[in-house]
């Protein structure tokens, strides 16, 4: 079976002296989106606006620094020795996307659980719920400037990168985040306790994410590190899959109709 994408080079755009990439574009449109759902879903639970559209931004920020951090300490502690320890503050200078889930949810307690107290679950759900939407989009964008390269493979949706075709795993993420976000989409009418769509989110994300990252290229100058064989992408998922394992142990029990339900 043969590859059926064909390669393209990272789109950007120039703007005068500055140039601006198509995973940028994607990356703030996916920010926007999320925002917008997370908020609208807030509005018609009842909630502040500014709680939602503050706490997003608290997270989202917390995302991109956590996600930082894991780049370097987890995929490139060598940058740690080349440039020093203010390497971590240089937030535009590499990401981990599983290190930005375990700084959101840092991000997400620190904001409903110390900096404005509101009731952490209500407030979470919502965003939850928000992101596979965001995360197609900003998957996409990764898949657009083609920073997840696989292994070599013939499978139908690999990318006929110059050298061969090979896995794209921006695409298969975007793809799965896709299918979750229908999902979501598809149940977002039935009254669920608060939490519900995170535990659904993490136990439908986290074991595919494990699976994918056993595509991922062994062959190749920039290829993850690997800690007793896994990536530090999959021991954290297997974190999060019991992260999601215990809130759906929580959630047993009947649900009580909220008084507002989010068309």
């Amino acid at each position: 079976m043969l590859a059926v994408i064909p390669y393209f080079p990272p789109v950007s755009f120039p703007i005068g002296s500055w140039t601006l990439g198509l995973w940028e574009i994607l990356v703030a449109t996916a920010f926007i989106v999320g925002m917008e759902i997370a908020r609208a879903r807030g509005i018609q639970a009842g909630l502040d606006v500014r709680d939602m559209v503050d706490g997003v931004v608290v997270i989202v920020a917390m995302g991109f620094l956590g996600g930082h951090m894991l780049h370097v300490l987890g995929y490139h502690p060598e940058l740690i020795e080349e440039e020093g320890w203010l390497t971590l503050l240089k937030v535009w200078a590499g990401l981990s996307s599983t290190g930005g889930f375990l700084g959101a949810i840092v991000g997400s307690v620190l904001f409903y659980k110390v900096l404005r107290k509101r009731d952490y679950w209500a407030h979470a759900d919502h965003i939850g719920f928000a992101f596979p939407f965001a995360w197609t989009i900003a998957r996409l964008g990764c898949f657009s400037a083609h920073d997840h390269v696989g292994v070599p493979s013939d499978f139908f949706l690999a990318v006929d990168f110059p050298g061969g075709p090979r896995h794209d795993l921006g695409l298969y993420e975007a793809l799965w985040s896709a299918v979750i976000a229908g999902t979501f989409f598809a149940l977002r009418r039935t009254p669920r306790k608060p939490g519900f769509y995170l535990a659904l989110l993490v136990t439908m994300y986290a074991p595919v994410r494990f699976v994918l990252d056993f595509l991922r290229s062994t062959d190749m100058d920039n290829s993850d590190l690997r800690y007793a064989g896994l990536t530090p992408a999959q021991w954290i998922m297997l974190g999060m899959f019991a992260l999601g394992a215990w809130l759906v142990w929580r959630l047993r029990g009947p649900v009580q109709p909220p008084a507002s339900i989010a068309s």
